[in-house]
């Protein structure tokens, strides 16, 4: 696994909602909107499950996540292995960020990713360079 770096994980955060792609056994390609995320540690994200449909089985079919941000922090991409997690205290954690709030969502699970690879996002030089 990868450490990401302070300044990468803060150039997500402030983002807050944030694209996740999968993508099936087929190939077929995946792209979702996640709102309800943290970093659980320096290598690991993790999205609560509220209504993910194919990106669950995606996940469950061969575990490739990535995820981009951009903003004033740069722009990066994450590739990631995840796991769909329904006991134990992540999934704890994600189905109280997503029950305990003023318009509640079911929590079904925590899809844990952990970070394998980081990259440039930003476009000119760099662009799309491997960071990590």
């Amino acid at each position: 696994m990868v450490k990401v770096p302070e300044n990468i994980k803060a150039a997500f955060t402030a983002q807050r909602v944030i694209p996740m792609a999968t993508v099936n056994g087929e190939g077929v390609p995946n792209i979702i909107y996640v709102g309800i995320w943290w970093w659980e540690d320096e290598e690991t994200l993790c999205v609560v499950n509220n209504y993910l449909n194919k990106t669950l089985a995606n996940v469950k079919d061969n575990g490739r996540v990535c995820f981009v941000c951009y903003g004033k922090g740069g722009s990066y991409q994450i590739k990631c292995m995840a796991e769909d997690v329904t006991d134990g205290p992540l999934y704890v954690k994600a189905h109280k960020l997503a029950t305990e709030r003023e318009r509640p969502f079911p929590g079904r699970s925590a899809v844990v990713c952990r970070v394998l690879e980081i990259y440039q996002g930003s476009g000119g030089d760099g662009a799309g360079d491997r960071l990590a």
